[in-house]
């Protein structure tokens, strides 16, 4: 903790050298479980996300986006500090009860360096990154609402901690107060427009972490028939995921072919609606101008689960590969989506590949913060992007030491990228494919055999990335991280 109130000191010595110059706003809204292509922006004819399609209208929209990791915490531990999860033992895989917090107190969040700036700061949602002691508010948010340790609510509506679907409510989720069927992500947008009301007179950085669109899916009713009706009528299944005539047989498994379930639907709509609310209250306090808007997901949608696993599946990431918890695209290209007024010109795409692990020296870099020295990172910054000049980034490496094949069918995998090749390789077993991205994104053509010299080298290149993190390969018990 010493570490930690040096390091603010230092950030407040950068602030006062900043002063004179008006800070931008941060809202950084993370959803749960949501693929590329759930939002009609990105493709989907059945969602509706009006609200997230005009933020791609007013700023940038990142084509070649990833997570840093296919499920929930690491991805999330790399987006709070910079790590490539890899590289610090994949934080979320170790034992649940020897372990004190996933986001150790010894890693320095974006949060910390932005409060010691002299912004007031705000976590709002799902955290998944601590046990007790180890919430937002220990890791530099310092007003922190209804964000613990819990992957997922036990039920959407109020009271959030009982639930209402089996198979859910074994996470302790927080007691708060509400109002009888109350819906949680509508809450979650009430207390995002409370903290920006409250915290307009002064620079702010707000992370809104949905719990949507995690399972157990539900949703309101009338926009659940909404989508039904909708569904039926473009002809296709209304289905609720478990028994869909559209899954197909992948690997020991079966993946989900058509987005055509109304709850998710429903789900996804509710927080768009969330998102339209907060841009319409940063236009009438008139800070909208001075606000900077990230959007993104931890990583793909749930699309996947092994043959007998009767979790009902979400969505579909087609023509994406699998979903979450598999190392093919599916499972870590996200949406990605900035709005910087005055900065990012309307309705700009971007084809730079950016991992979750960017956005922590992104956002500094918005702040207008040099980090601190000691404060290593991995990420990079796309903010040169933003401003209209894509570069080429390093390799995007993935590692995955515990496979989920009895639940989303996923195995203990590792990947890289680099540029338009990715080669993906299964740890029991050896299986090492190769894709070129840009001809076959949607990985159908494995070209280890048939391009023999690119093969070579890109294994050369994941087995280097593997020794410079000094990755672990573990096989055995499941991992049971969201």
């Amino acid at each position: 903790m010493q570490i930690k109130a040096i390091l603010t000191v230092i950030a407040l010595l950068i602030s006062s050298s900043l002063q004179g110059k008006e800070k931008p706003n941060i809202l950084f809204i993370l959803a749960d479980d949501l693929g590329y292509m759930d939002l009609s922006c990105t493709g989907s004819q059945v969602y509706e996300t009006p609200n997230i399609d005009q933020l791609v209208k007013d700023g940038m929209i990142f084509n070649n986006a990833y997570a840093s990791h296919p499920r929930c915490v690491p991805s999330r531990y790399s987006i709070f500090s910079g790590r490539i999860p890899g590289h610090d033992g994949v934080p979320g895989f170790e034992d649940r009860k020897a372990s004190k917090h996933t986001l150790p107190f010894s890693r320095v969040t974006w949060g910390e360096l932005l409060k010691g700036a002299g912004y007031s700061t705000g976590y709002i949602g799902k955290w998944h990154l601590g046990k007790k002691g180890g919430e937002p508010d220990k890791q530099g948010f310092t007003d922190s609402r209804i964000a613990n340790s819990a992957g997922a609510p036990p039920s959407y509506f109020y009271p959030f901690h009982e639930s209402r679907t089996p198979g859910h409510g074994k996470e302790k989720f927080l007691h708060v107060q509400g109002t009888k069927d109350e819906y949680l992500t509508d809450r979650l947008t009430e207390e995002a427009l409370d903290f920006i009301e409250k915290n307009q007179e002064q620079p702010f950085a707000l992370v809104l972490a949905h719990y949507a669109v995690h399972t157990p899916l539900e949703a309101p009713e009338p926009t659940v028939q909404k989508y039904s009706k909708k569904i039926a009528k473009m002809g296709l299944e209304v289905t609720e995921g478990r028994n869909d005539k559209d899954f197909v047989t992948v690997g020991n498994g079966s993946s989900k072919t058509v987005q055509n379930n109304p709850t998710y639907a429903a789900m996804i709509e509710h927080m768009d609606r969330g998102v339209g609310k907060i841009r319409a209250r940063l236009d009438e306090l008139g800070i909208a101008d001075n606000t900077v808007i990230v959007f993104t997901s931890d990583h793909g949608g749930l699309s996947t689960r092994s043959k007998d696993n009767k979790r009902p599946i979400a969505t579909t990431n087609l023509p994406y590969r699998c979903g979450k918890g598999w190392l093919y695209e599916g499972g870590v290209r996200v949406p990605h989506i900035v709005v910087w007024p005055g900065k990012v010109k309307p309705s700009s795409k971007s084809n730079q590949q950016t991992l979750g692990a960017d956005h922590y020296q992104s956002i500094l870099d918005i702040a207008g913060i040099t980090k601190p020295k000691d404060v290593d990172i991995d990420g990079g910054s796309y903010v040169p992007a933003l401003l209209g000049k894509d570069e080429q980034r390093s390799p995007l490496f993935f590692h995955s030491p515990l496979g989920r094949p009895t639940q989303t069918g996923d195995h203990a995998a590792s990947a890289l990228i680099v540029g338009d090749w990715k080669i993906f390789q299964v740890h029991e077993t050896g299986q090492t494919e190769l894709y070129n991205l840009k001809e076959d994104p949607g990985e159908k053509n494995d070209l280890s055999h048939s391009n023999k010299d690119k093969f070579q080298q890109m294994a050369v290149e994941l087995s280097k990335y593997k020794k410079q993190y000094k990755t672990k390969q573990r096989y055995g018990k499941e991992s049971s991280k969201n």
